[in-house]
């Protein structure tokens, strides 16, 4: 697009975002202004998967850290969400109308509220799905590890999918009907987050009442958001969810015997491994990690020594489990001691 018109749309998001600590580079290179410029919030699923390409990529961009939780919710800003909007006009999917639990665009639609969002401003682009968002950054950043090496390319993208569909969101927004681990604050604001979401979202779409463009981005993120409170109070769609979880975990399993590596195509460390690692990683954060190993033993043992060695990957370490703000969470306390 017009890079005047991308900068114009970038200043105007970002001058609803001026907190030095949650909007600063990363990676700063001297003599080298960044290339991207990043929408995301420390504990989004989605973003942990761009910040980790990033990092692998040995790429600097612009963070801006934004608040997505009640009360909040810096995502839907107008300025934010006609710059997603803009960005969303050139991937032709239609905006997000129901709620499966998942966040893949492939399932749910375009929504036009939430983050990553990513500008790359050497290129003019507004990027607005996660995974075909990390796949471009693999594309076009010469540095860092080859994610997504060719002779590879369709098995790594298969196993994005499975990961980009699986209804992490569910977990986090309904509690387990086998027993609610998610940790306490999680729970406590859970209660209330649909409703207060969706008041949040009138408030902004009566600010742009006059932008018909806009209000239909609205309409549409609260008509999901409704569907989301309802599906995750109904414990048949939860249960489902959860079966489906244990499915992919087991699966995972089989496939790590297959390997006979350390990563899940052998010794290359590729892009399936970052989703895989953000995976494990908030199953695990959420009290979920029983599904491979509780007190009594490891049940599902590939996977296991699979997320001990995904947890220390640097990028892993630095994008994911210890980037700042990380909330605490009592099942994840081996990697911060006793404070996060």
């Amino acid at each position: 697009m017009d890079k005047s018109e991308l900068n114009r749309l970038v200043e105007a998001a970002n001058s609803r975002y001026t907190d030095p600590g949650r909007n600063r580079i990363i990676n700063e290179k001297p003599g080298q202004p960044p290339r991207f410029e990043v929408y995301h919030f420390f504990m989004s699923m989605c973003s942990y998967k761009v910040r980790a390409v990033l990092d692998e990529k040995d790429a600097s961009y612009i963070s801006h850290d934004i608040d997505i939780l009640p009360p909040n919710i810096q995502n839907y800003f107008p300025e934010y969400v006609r710059l997603r909007v803009t960005g969303g006009e050139a991937i032709a999917q239609p905006l997000v109308d129901g709620y499966t639990g998942r966040s893949s665009t492939e399932t749910e639609g375009f929504d036009p509220c939430v983050v990553p969002t990513v500008v790359d401003h050497e290129a003019g682009k507004i990027l607005v799905n996660s995974e075909a968002t990390c796949l471009y950054l693999d594309s076009v950043v010469s540095g860092g590890t080859e994610l997504v090496p060719k002779d590879l390319e369709s098995e790594i993208e298969a196993q994005m999918d499975i990961v980009d569909r699986t209804p992490h969101p569910a977990l986090l927004y309904g509690a387990n009907p086998e027993g609610d681990g998610r940790p306490g604050f999680v729970r406590e604001m859970m209660q209330t987050a649909h409703d207060v979401k969706i008041g949040k979202l009138r408030e902004n779409m009566a600010i742009v009442s006059d932008d018909p463009w806009l209000v239909a981005a609205y309409e549409h993120k609260i008509v999901k958001e409704q569907k989301a409170k309802a599906f995750v109070r109904t414990e048949s769609d939860m249960r489902a969810a959860l079966a489906e979880f244990k499915a992919l975990l087991a699966d995972l399993e089989k496939a790590l015997e297959a390997t006979g590596g350390e990563w899940l195509f052998g010794d290359r460390f590729t892009m399936a491994d970052v989703f895989w690692a953000v995976s494990l990683f908030r199953i695990k954060w959420l009290g979920l990690g029983y599904i491979w190993a509780t007190d009594d033993g490891v049940r599902l043992p590939r996977v296991q020594a699979y997320g001990q060695r995904l947890f220390a990957r640097p990028s892993i370490d630095r994008s994911t489990i210890h980037w700042p703000n990380a909330p605490p969470s009592e099942h994840v306390m081996e990697f911060y001691g006793s404070e996060p």
